[in-house]
C-alpha cells in the first residue's frame, strides 16, 4: 500500500476516521525535539503522517502524535508524553503508537523503528511491516 492508497482509504472511510490536516502538523523543529526526547529517529512514514495529518483517530482510537506544546503539559496522546513522562515505555524499548479499549498496545521497537508490533497481555507479535500498513490494518479492522 502506498501513501496515496492510504489517503484514498481514509477518504473512503471518512465515517470511521477523524484525521487532522497538514495545518495541524508539527513543525520540523517539534519533530526533531520529540525524536531527541525519545532518543530515536522516527520512520519516514510516521513523519509523513505527522506532517500531513498532525494526528488523528480511527474509530476513536487515537494515533499518538506530537501536540507541539511542552511535553510535560501535553496530557493525552502526545507521543513523548505517553512514552517518557506518563509511562516508562521508552525504558522498556518501546514507543507506543496507540492503545485500544481491548488491551491492545501497538508500538515501535526502539531497536527497529520501521515495523509495528502488537502487545496483548504478555504476548508480542509483529503487526505490520511499516507504519502505513499499520494504519491500513487499523482501518480495515473496523470495516469488517
Amino acid at each position: 500500500m502506498t501513501r496515496d492508497d492510504l489517503v484514498n482509504l481514509f477518504n473512503e472511510h471518512s465515517d470511521l476516521i477523524n484525521m487532522g490536516t497538514s495545518d495541524d502538523g508539527p513543525s520540523q523543529d517539534w519533530i526533531e525535539l520529540a525524536q531527541n526526547e525519545l532518543s530515536t529517529k522516527f520512520p519516514d512514514d510516521y513523519i509523513w503522517f505527522l506532517k500531513n495529518f498532525g494526528g488523528g483517530e480511527i474509530c476513536g482510537e487515537e494515533i499518538y502524535s506530537i501536540y507541539a506544546i511542552p511535553f510535560n503539559e501535553a496530557v493525552g496522546g502526545d507521543i513523548v508524553y505517553k512514552n517518557k513522562i506518563a509511562n516508562n515505555n521508552i525504558d522498556n524499548g518501546k514507543i507506543v503508537l496507540s492503545n485500544t479499549d481491548f488491551g491492545e498496545e501497538f508500538f515501535f521497537d526502539t531497536k527497529e523503528m520501521n515495523k509495528v508490533y502488537l502487545l496483548i497481555g504478555n504476548k508480542i507479535t509483529k503487526y505490520a511491516e511499516n507504519f502505513i500498513e499499520y494504519l491500513y490494518k487499523r482501518v480495515m479492522a473496523y470495516c469488517q
